[in-house]
């Protein structure tokens, strides 16, 4: 959360109000590195 919060983009889109559902996931590679998404819509 606080790299998305630290991203100028992806901070605009949590706060933007016009948004009314998030959707987040995560899925991990074969070496465990971590990889998450983030769906936003109204």
């Amino acid at each position: 959360m606080t790299g998305w919060m630290n991203s100028a983009g992806h901070k605009a889109n949590i706060l933007n109000t016009g948004f009314g559902k998030l959707g987040v996931g995560i899925a991990r590679s074969d070496t465990g590195t971590p990889y998450w998404v983030q769906t936003f819509t109204t």
